[in-house]
């Protein structure tokens, strides 16, 4: 069984997640606590005034916490709604947040179409170890409608593994992300040129390079270095060279042509 503070500090937290602010909280867990109390006990135990008490209320029955005006006037006492009130606000909460962070997905390649750095500094991360690798990987689907690629796909490919790059391309279909590689000569590049009709995506050799193990990948207003020796991958965000790898891009793709 659960301890007192620990309760509380579950609760504390649900309240944080729906928006509820410190003392707001404390009221709803005091009023708990004592259960159907005059607004005068309550402002003494909180240690707050009778209309910095009653403003609080007010501010709990906002958020569905309290219906304490709705009540007759001869009642003269107070009690929050019951914790099962507070699950059910929490789920419809969490409901909303995940319609919203679906929303925003879902947007986010026009979103980065129309961001405008300005003299915003650039960003700059570093990633590292595989379990981020990958987390990268499959994140870049969600930030745009078509990227390109430039490297060893035998590599890359050699790092991540083929069960895990097809995942990638059956989730990049699901969301119609286009893709152009520009990729070093090997087995893997001419196995992505065969089945490049059905997966969204262009290939294109570069027979007169000089062999290096890397990928670098340009999307939106950024640029990401993919390593998979270390392994490591740089993510810069900054669309003046993500613009200037981009016309490097283009230069070489005409050429590969």
């Amino acid at each position: 069984m659960l301890s007192q503070n620990e309760v509380q500090e579950i609760v504390t937290d649900s309240l944080k997640k729906l928006g509820v602010g410190e003392q707001e909280g404390r009221l709803y867990i005091l009023s708990l606590k004592v259960g159907p109390a005059s607004v005068a006990t309550l402002a003494t135990q909180l240690g707050v005034s009778r209309p910095q008490a009653y403003k609080l209320i007010g501010e709990l029955e906002k958020f569905g916490l309290a219906n304490y005006s709705g009540r007759k006037k001869f009642s003269r006492t107070f009690i929050v709604e019951s914790p099962s009130k507070l699950q059910e606000l929490l789920r419809k909460h969490q409901q909303l947040t995940v319609q919203t962070d679906q929303r925003l997905t879902f947007s986010m390649p026009d979103l980065l179409a129309m961001y405008q750095q300005g003299e915003l500094p650039t960003s700059v991360r570093i990633i590292q170890d595989k379990e981020n690798f990958l987390k990268l990987f499959f994140q870049t689907i969600e930030e745009t409608n078509e990227s390109c690629w430039l490297g060893s796909a035998h590599d890359f490919i050699g790092f991540i593994s083929w069960a895990e790059e097809r995942k990638w391309i059956a989730e990049r279909i699901r969301r119609a992300v286009r893709v152009r590689v520009l990729l070093l000569p090997s087995e893997e590049a001419e196995g992505f040129k065969k089945t490049d009709a059905e997966e969204f995506r262009e290939t294109r050799i570069l027979d007169d390079a000089e062999p290096f193990e890397t990928l670098y990948q340009v999307f939106a207003n950024k640029i990401i270095m993919w390593q998979p020796k270390t392994p490591v991958a740089i993510l810069i965000e900054d669309e003046y060279l993500a613009k200037m790898m981009k016309s490097v891009f283009e230069l070489l793709w005409a050429r590969a042509k």
